[in-house]
């Protein structure tokens, strides 16, 4: 069928619209358009490969471990939150310390020693942008694995959870950021409709692609 569809579009001039989540029926199209909750967030145009294409530059590898080196083994629970305010969603810039200076984040950190992840994520809220917020919901609880080198050179076998919450804050002020030195270099507010201008991490820009119009209405 849909090589059907194809012929008709490439060899009559038809134009057929197709609503798939298959990405490989979705690999048949001229022109792929992705959504996230009514918005376009991604779009791609399709053909086929040609003799004077270029290849794509090989990967580079993450990490070469020795012969005998065996990864250290680190858990790390995190607390982050999506915070609302009338000035719009608030944001933190990455600091020189991370390993993606200068892209935006979602503001929150590392839970403490017994401490609970909702205390967790206003400490690092307010640490990170001076904001007092209301914690709303839970949004979210992310797994993620991986084995690499650490930014001191330590080959981790990483695991990190990340609890996401949706906050507000109701009385939102200009952002200082009180942990010199730390993941923050600055913070703001940044305008709902504007957010996705900004280079966000992929892991934040995920989190307000899925919620953040969600939250905005309430």
């Amino acid at each position: 069928v849909l090589s059907t569809l194809q012929t008709i579009v490439r060899n009559y001039g038809q134009t057929v619209v197709m609503v798939t989540h298959d990405p490989g029926a979705a690999a048949w199209a001229d022109r792929v358009l992705m959504l996230s909750d009514g918005e376009i967030v991604f779009t791609w145009l399709v053909r086929e490969v040609v003799a004077a294409d270029h290849r794509p530059p090989e990967r580079h590898t993450v990490y070469v471990a020795p012969l005998g080196e065996e990864p250290v083994r680190h858990q790390r629970i995190g607390a982050y939150a999506i915070v609302l305010s009338q000035r719009g969603i608030l944001g933190t810039v990455n600091s020189i310390a991370t390993p993606a200076p200068g892209s935006w984040a979602l503001p929150g950190g590392g839970v403490d020693a017994g401490e609970s992840p909702s205390d967790a994520v206003l400490r690092e809220v307010y640490e990170e942008t001076g904001q007092e917020v209301v914690i709303d919901r839970v949004l979210s609880l992310e797994s993620e694995h991986w084995v690499g080198r650490s930014m001191a050179g330590t080959l981790e076998d990483f695991h990190a959870l990340r609890v996401i919450y949706g906050a507000t804050c109701k009385a939102p002020s200009d952002p200082v950021v009180h942990d010199v030195g730390g993941s923050t270099f600055r913070a703001d507010w940044v305008p709902t409709r504007t957010w996705r201008t900004l280079n966000w991490t992929n892991g934040s820009r995920a989190l307000l692609s899925q919620y953040a119009r969600k939250l905005s209405r309430g």
